[in-house]
C-alpha cells in the first residue's frame, strides 16, 4: 500500500547537548518506547504544518543506528491534547499523531532512502512529511 509519510530523526548515540531540542526528542522516545512495551501506542507530534492524515505512515529514522521504525497513524488529537512534558514552545501549535503497533521489522535508513526515493547522502533535520510516498 502506497501512503505519505511522516519522519523524525532520533539520535540516541553520542553526546547531545542537555537541553537541546535532540535530547528532549530523545527523552520523550525512550518515553514511547517504554509505553509501547506496556502496551500503550506511541503518541508523536506531527510535522510544524500538521499534514498528517489517518491512515498516512509515522517512522522514527535513528539514523546513527542505521535503523526505521514504521507504524501507522490511526488517529490525531489537536495541538490541546499534547502530554505536559512535551514542552517545546515551537512546537506547541503541533498535532498529537496517535500511532499504531509497529507494522513491519525494523528496516535500514539506507533501504528506507531506497524505498522512498531520497538520494544516498539525505540526512533528516527534523520531524516533516515526506514529499514522496512510501509503498510497503
Amino acid at each position: 500500500m502506497s501512503a505519505n509519510i511522516t519522519i523524525t530523526p532520533i539520535n540516541l548515540n553520542g553526546k547531545i547537548p542537555k537541553n537541546s531540542k535532540s535530547m528532549k526528542a530523545r527523552k520523550d522516545y525512550i518515553r514511547e518506547k517504554e509505553n509501547i512495551k506496556n502496551g500503550i501506542n506511541a503518541k508523536w507530534d506531527d510535522s510544524s504544518y500538521n499534514k498528517s492524515c489517518v491512515g498516512d505512515y509515522f517512522a522514527f529514522i535513528r539514523q546513527t543506528e542505521d535503523i526505521v521504525e514504521i507504524f501507522r497513524i490511526e488517529k490525531i488529537l489537536n495541538a490541546e491534547d499534547r502530554p505536559d512534558y512535551w514542552d517545546m514552545p515551537e512546537h506547541q501549535r503541533r498535532n498529537v499523531l496517535c500511532l499504531s503497533k509497529m507494522i513491519t521489522d525494523n528496516i535500514s535508513w539506507i533501504e528506507f532512502k531506497n524505498l522512498i526515493g531520497y538520494k544516498e547522502n539525505y540526512l533528516l533535520r527534523g520531524t516533516s512529511r515526506s514529499k514522496n510516498k512510501l509503498t510497503l
